[in-house]
């Protein structure tokens, strides 16, 4: 009854992690509203390399629209960063928006975040700022292949052509800062790109006209103030939204996963090894419930679903070891074990992308590797903790009262004619069996696995087979034959 309790309230604490941040945890209820206010959402210089920061700023754009902002301003200065994830926002959070978004270059916006200020309904940069250098590089580092660069940079193509048109930007500027001709000088006006390069603009070159339209920007302005005023927001109300505490810690949780991994399985195998439910057990529900919990508010795949999918691993493993030795159940449990943690620290926007055939090459990284890695360093910090613990476990003062230490009498070694002849013979149980452990026989202490599930310590054991390793089964008086 203990077990299926604390296996019922790890799964009750993995649905309210997938669950309560819909409503408190991420601060609808509990942030003020953004109604009439121009919500800022700075864009630095490591923004558009954290996955977390997408997520953020998605976030905020639908408060935005939901709670009925005026207008969002993107404060652009970034060097750029993950391309799928920028795709992402300007398809499925910049287009969709039904409220004014405008972008203002404070410093630069390259690369990604070129691409950003292009979608806006309104660009305006300020002065001495750059923009453009958009090219599709890999930042695992090495060159794209041939095919896959074509591919991928028709998909951006067509991505940023439907924005164009959608907006009435000039999309050949663009396409210039993002692919490279390498046969022919491009012109736009009193601008030229050479054979080779790729299209940068400075604030002066990006607000002259082309073809009717200015060549990328709307305009110059030197503040934001500034850029309100052009806008008719003028004495408006600004916000710049924060990421609630939950984000934060949630964030650093699912970065940490790997310490969480280690730690909850150190602290399973210690529980294993001491007798009782106690300081082990509470640890590693603790850590893998932090676990879940972290991964499912950052936004990745975790939740009651997979917690559930790990719950039922543990169930495997547990009767492998107590109930139903002979390795199929405890193969499968660690299968399960080990596939749930891997998939709950995958991405959720990389998992549900649409367009995740044109990614692969970008999203191997997202969907396999960086969870591999997580889990592998997790499963080598466990080993360390365990190497840890079996050394100095009887050495550390506070837990030297959780390991069976007995005064048994002197003797000649154990060897396999001293264990022999026991079949049949009663003793004691010196440690939890679970299923394997040490009991008297003969007043010997002797290596023993229990037959028929756990047996604690100080119970009474009667020898079924003997050999050097004693295979035992819980006796009772009551219980003897007659």
């Amino acid at each position: 009854m203990r077990v299926l309790f604390l296996l019922l309230f790890s799964y009750l604490l993995a649905f309210a992690a997938d669950e309560v941040p819909e409503r408190n945890l991420l601060g609808r209820s509990g942030e003020a509203s953004l109604e009439g206010q121009v919500v800022v959402i700075p864009i630095g210089q490591k923004d558009l390399i954290n996955k977390q920061s997408f997520k953020f700023m998605q976030r905020t754009l639908h408060r935005a629209e939901d709670e009925g902002a005026k207008a969002v301003v993107l404060r652009l200065d970034t060097p750029g960063g993950l391309a799928f994830d920028t795709r992402s926002l300007i398809m499925d959070d910049f287009a969709k928006l039904e409220i004014p978004l405008i972008a203002w270059v404070e410093r630069e916006a390259l690369s990604a975040g070129a691409m950003i200020a292009f979608s806006a309904d309104t660009i305006y940069m300020a002065p001495g700022t750059t923009v453009g250098s958009a090219a599709l590089v890999n930042m695992m580092g090495g060159e794209i292949d041939k095919v896959m660069r074509a591919k991928l940079e028709s998909a951006f193509e067509a991505t940023m052509r439907s924005i164009a048109e959608q907006k009435g930007r000039n999309f050949d500027v663009l396409q210039a800062m993002m692919i490279i001709d390498d046969e022919n000088e491009r012109s736009f006006g009193e601008v030229t790109v050479p054979k080779g390069a790729l299209l940068n603009l400075t604030a002066t070159q990006a607000v002259t006209e082309y073809e009717g339209k200015p060549l990328f920007a709307d305009g110059i302005a030197a503040s934001l103030d500034e850029v309100l005023e052009k806008e008719g927001l003028a004495g408006v109300p600004v916000v710049t939204p924060e990421p609630t505490g939950f984000e934060r810690i949630a964030w650093y949780l699912a970065a940490w996963s790997p310490l969480l991994i280690a730690i909850g399985i150190g602290a399973a195998w210690f529980e294993m090894k001491t007798p009782g439910f106690g300081i082990g057990g509470a640890v590693a529900l603790l850590a893998f419930g932090l676990f879940f919990f972290g991964n499912n508010v950052a936004g990745n795949l975790a939740g009651y679903e997979l917690m559930a999918v790990f719950l039922l691993g543990v169930v495997l493993v547990v009767l492998e070891f107590f109930i139903l030795p002979g390795g199929i159940a405890g193969i499968i449990g660690g299968i399960l074990i080990f596939g749930s943690l891997w998939f709950a620290m995958v991405d959720q926007r990389s998992f549900n992308r649409d367009n995740l055939n044109d990614g692969i090459y970008f999203s191997l990284n997202e969907l396999l590797v960086k969870p591999g890695l997580f889990l592998c360093l997790g499963l080598l910090g466990a080993l360390g903790f365990v190497l840890l613990l079996g050394r100095f476990l009887p050495q550390i003062p506070l837990l030297r009262s959780l390991v069976a230490v007995h005064n048994l009498p002197g003797g000649a070694p154990t060897d396999a004619a001293a264990q022999s002849g026991l079949a049949g013979m009663t003793g004691i149980a010196l440690t939890d069996l679970r299923p394997s452990g040490t009991v008297m026989v003969a007043e010997r202490k002797r290596d023993a696995v229990s037959r028929h599930g756990l047996i604690p310590a100080g119970s009474e054991v009667r020898v079924l087979e003997d050999g050097m390793t004693l295979k035992v089964e819980r006796f009772s008086p009551s219980s003897a034959d007659v």
